[in-house]
């Protein structure tokens, strides 16, 4: 069925060996997930968010790796949907969140410098009418301050149900949490919407930067974006950054935080940390090669 859909045109789809390897792929991720989960092989990263005001790093979006017991990476792109679609994504969203906060606990008694870090929340979790109860007693029991979790959700879930929806920001507010909307352009959301959702920050697609040197249209879009989510006290972030001809351009439409290649790529725990500890752009080279992947 998924292979007539993304067919234009076509009503029907010839069963053969790579539809089969394919399947029996997504059953072998899905039946893997525990064991995977129990022997710690998802493995947080860290992507930094840049001020291009200052060259800072400001915050960073904890993302997830999946390295195998043999040390086969898996990427994102390919277990994250398995696991949506067998509902086990809620699982993994709540691993990377506990991992996070384990984290940032230690660098607190280390009397380490702790930045805030966004985590990613799949639209299943806002199902679960125990959702923010949950990350709230995590938070909780890691007695971690307000201000350094924040909780992104794509603009996907925006359609499921306005009224619970706002009642979540709300709550997670009052838990001590800041809230964001992911991939935005990706399907049609409304800024209207930014009237009576009291989110904290937009993070603007990277589809809106790819023509964005060249077309004047991406240009006067993105800035309209900018400027009107900021006279509601709206930040924003500019995803899938990659030359410095975007981030000038970006800074002069006011833009808070830059995420992309131009800056960082995603980084594992350590490298993030000495990244944070760096003194030099010579450390910073040495440390972006050793976490090459």
């Amino acid at each position: 069925q998924k292979t007539i859909k993304n067919a234009p045109g076509s009503n029907y789809a010839f069963y053969n060996e790579s539809i089969r390897e394919q399947m029996f792929r997504e059953i072998h991720i899905a039946d893997r997930m525990g064991s995977a989960l129990a022997a710690g092989e998802f493995i947080v990263y860290f992507q930094p968010k840049v001020s291009p005001y200052t060259g800072e790093i400001e915050a960073a979006e904890a993302l997830v790796r999946w390295k195998t017991s043999e040390g086969k990476m898996i990427m994102p792109g390919e277990f994250i949907p398995v696991f949506e679609k067998e509902h086990l994504i809620g699982r993994l969203d709540q691993y990377v969140f506990e991992c996070v906060c384990a984290w940032q606990r230690r660098l607190l008694d280390e009397g380490r410098m702790v930045l805030p870090v966004s985590v990613n929340v799949s639209r299943l979790q806002f199902c679960n009418a125990d959702f923010v109860e949950t990350y709230a007693a995590i938070k909780k029991r890691y007695q971690l301050p307000a201000g350094l979790l924040e909780i992104e959700f794509t603009e996907s879930v925006l359609y499921d149900n306005w009224e619970r929806l706002t009642s979540i920001v709300d709550e997670l507010h009052a838990a001590g949490f800041t809230c964001s909307i992911d991939d935005f352009g990706k399907g049609y959301s409304s800024l209207g919407m930014f009237k009576n959702l009291n989110v904290d920050v937009l993070k603007i697609d990277a589809l809106f930067f790819q023509q964005l040197e060249q077309e004047e249209k991406d240009q006067l879009l993105v800035n309209s974006i900018i400027q009107l989510v900021r006279q509601f006290g709206v930040k924003t972030v500019a995803e899938g950054i990659e030359t410095q001809k975007q981030v000038d351009m970006l800074k002069e439409m006011h833009c808070d935080f830059i995420q992309g290649y131009v800056y960082y790529k995603p980084l594992p725990q350590k490298g993030y940390e000495r990244l944070l500890l760096q003194s030099s752009p010579q450390t910073v080279k040495e440390i972006m090669e050793a976490c090459a992947i």
